[in-house]
C-alpha cells in the first residue's frame, strides 16, 4: 500500500494546480492499485477511512458533482471546493469531515523524500529509489554502484565545536556530493553522518573516481564556525551489482564493509568492496614488472616497478612514479616461462604514499585476452602453496 500512497501524494504535489491532470493522473494510478488507491487519496485528502468499494463510489459522485458545479457556474470549479460541497450539502452521512490544506501535503511530501538538513533524500526514499534502479538495471542488464560515505572523527566535531556546528559540516559536505552528482544519480542521507550515493548505469572504476572526486573536494573543504577552523574528511565504500551483490540489503553491506576497510586502512580514504577472500587468493609477486600509461603523449615511455602481490583480477606494485586513480595503464607481467610475459590492461584504483617518492600503486585489470586469462590463472593456481594476504 505504501507505494500507492507515495504515488498519490507525488500526484497531489505536482498536479495541484491543475484539477484536470490530476484527476486522469489518480484514475491511472488507479488502473495499476485499484480501488485502493480512492481509499488512500480520501484518507489522506479528509483523514476518512473508508472501504475501497465506498471510497470509489464517493470519487465517482464527487467528479459527477463537480462536472454539475462547473455547469451551473459556467466556470471550472476546483475539484477541494467540489468535495467541500459534496460532503457538506448532497451526502451528509459523514459529520464534519475534514479537509487539508494542500500545503500541508507538499510538507509531508517534501519530508518523506528529503532530508531536512541535508536536503539529501531520506532514508525511506532511498530504499524505495534503490529498489527501482537495482529492478531497472536487472531488467536492461546494467551495472549499478552504491558509495557509502561516513565522516571521518564527526563525533569529536560535535563534542568540540557543538552540535550546531556539526550540522553545519553535514549541510556543507551535503552541498558538494550534490554538486557532484550527475541527473541520473541520487543522494541520501542514510543515518547521523552516512550518506549514500547511488550511481546508475555506473561501474566501478567509474564510481571510484566519482567519489574519488568528491572525497578530495571535502578534504579541501575548510569552515569556519564562531572563529574556529573546522577541516573534515570522509571515507566511502563501494558496491557493485552484478559483481558483488544483486540484492539492496546486500549492495549496502558490501559498501559498508568497504567503508569500514578505508576507515581501518587510517581513513580519508574510499575502498571498493572485493571478494578476494573467497574468488581471488593473491599471492606474493615480487618481480620487476614494466608499466606505461595510456592516453597521454608519453605513452612509449616504459617504467619499471616491483611487483608485490598478484590475483587473477589485479596487481599491487610499489612505484617511484605516481599515478591517479582512474589513470589506465599497460602491464607487462613476465612469467616463469622464459622470454614470455602477459600484457594486460587495468586501471588505478588504489594508491597509498610508502615512502618519499614512492607509493603502492593497486591495478585492478580490465582488458584480458582468453589466452592471458588462462596463463595468468595458472600462474595463480601453481603458487598457491606461497603465503597470501
Amino acid at each position: 500500500m505504501e507505494p500507492i500512497r507515495e504515488a498519490v501524494l507525488n500526484c497531489i504535489y505536482n498536479y495541484s494546480a491543475d484539477d484536470d491532470k490530476f484527476i486522469r493522473e489518480i484514475e491511472k494510478i488507479s488502473a495499476d492499485g485499484g480501488e485502493a488507491t480512492y481509499s488512500i487519496f480520501f484518507n489522506v485528502l479528509t483523514h476518512l477511512d473508508l472501504s475501497s468499494q465506498t471510497a470509489h463510489d464517493y470519487w465517482r459522485s464527487i467528479i459527477d458533482h463537480r462536472r454539475f458545479l462547473t455547469q451551473m457556474m459556467g466556470r471550472p470549479v476546483n475539484l477541494r471546493t467540489a468535495i467541500c460541497d459534496y460532503f457538506c450539502a448532497v451526502d451528509r452521512s459523514i459529520e464534519n469531515p475534514v479537509f487539508i490544506d494542500i500545503h500541508v501535503f507538499e510538507d509531508k511530501l517534501r519530508s518523506l523524500k528529503y532530508d531536512s538538513l541535508t536536503g539529501l533524500h531520506t532514508r525511506n526514499s532511498l530504499d524505495e529509489l534503490l529498489s527501482q534502479e537495482l529492478a531497472r538495471a536487472k531488467r536492461y542488464d546494467n551495472e549499478l554502484s552504491l558509495i557509502f560515505f561516513d565522516l571521518d572523527d564527526f563525533k569529536r566535531i560535535n563534542d568540540v565545536f557543538g552540535h550546531l556546528a556539526g550540522d553545519m559540516v553535514l549541510k556543507n559536505v551535503s552541498r558538494i556530493i550534490k554538486s557532484e552528482i550527475r541527473t541520473e544519480d541520487s543522494a541520501a542521507r542514510y543515518g547521523g553522518e552516512e550518506i549514500i550515493v547511488v550511481l546508475p548505469q555506473t561501474g566501478k572504476v567509474d564510481a571510484l573516481l566519482i567519489a574519488e572526486r568528491m572525497r578530495k573536494k571535502i578534504a579541501g573543504l575548510v569552515l569556519e564556525y564562531d572563529t574556529r577552523k573546522i577541516v573534515t574528511t570522509i571515507s566511502g565504500g563501494i558496491s557493485n551489482f552484478p559483481i558483488d551483490a544483486d540484492n539492496v540489503s546486500a549492495l549496502l553491506k558490501c559498501a559498508d564493509s568497504a567503508m569500514y576497510q578505508a576507515k581501518l586502512a587510517g581513513k580519508n580514504k574510499v575502498v571498493e568492496y572485493s571478494h578476494s577472500k573467497r574468488h581471488y587468493i593473491r599471492i606474493d609477486f615480487f618481480e620487476t614488472i614494466y608499466v606505461r600509461k595510456i592516453g597521454f603523449d608519453d605513452y612509449l615511455f616504459e617504467m619499471q616497478a616491483k611487483g608485490k602481490n598478484l590475483s587473477r583480477s589485479g596487481i599491487l606494485f610499489e612505484s617511484d612514479e605516481f599515478f591517479e586513480i582512474g589513470t589506465k595503464l599497460q602491464l607487462m607481467i613476465p612469467l616463469p616461462v622464459p622470454n614470455e610475459s602477459l600484457v594486460i590492461i587495468g586501471s588505478v584504483v588504489w594508491v597509498e604514499i610508502v615512502d618519499t617518492n614512492r607509493y603502492d600503486i593497486g591495478v585492478s585489470f580490465l582488458e584480458m585476452d582468453q589466452d592471458a586469462k588462462t596463463d595468468l590463472a595458472n600462474y595463480v593456481l601453481e603458487h598457491l602453496s606461497l603465503p597470501t594476504n
